[in-house]
């Protein structure tokens, strides 16, 4: 399995539509792609301008996939513009696997 773990600062201006962005990418995304294994995302209770977005795939094929889809395409210019400062993402692997090329760098 491979797993991206982001974190990401949202204006507090701009909470809601952040919201509605990833939960449409994640309903979409968990009706369309068996290969992902999870993907959701949280809001910090003790942050509120702090969000995690956790995407676990079963391999390097399903994430390259993931990223190839138009809602993802779709959503990536949408979230630099909602976010403020970088994107953190952490990618994690199971023993054996090997990791997914990073589609989207943090900036």
């Amino acid at each position: 399995m491979i797993t991206f773990i982001v974190h990401v600062k949202v204006r507090p201006e701009n909470a809601v539509a952040y919201e509605e962005m990833l939960t449409g990418v994640r309903d979409i995304t968990r009706a369309n792609e068996p290969g992902v294994v999870y993907y959701d995302f949280a809001k910090s209770a003790d942050e509120p301008d702090s969000y995690v977005v956790i995407e676990v795939y079963r391999d390097a094929a399903a994430h390259a996939a993931h990223m190839a889809t138009p809602w993802v395409i779709e959503s990536i210019p949408k979230s630099r513009v909602l976010v403020s400062g970088k994107f953190d993402i952490r990618q994690y692997t199971s023993p054996g696997v090997e990791p997914a090329v990073r589609r989207m760098k943090e900036s």
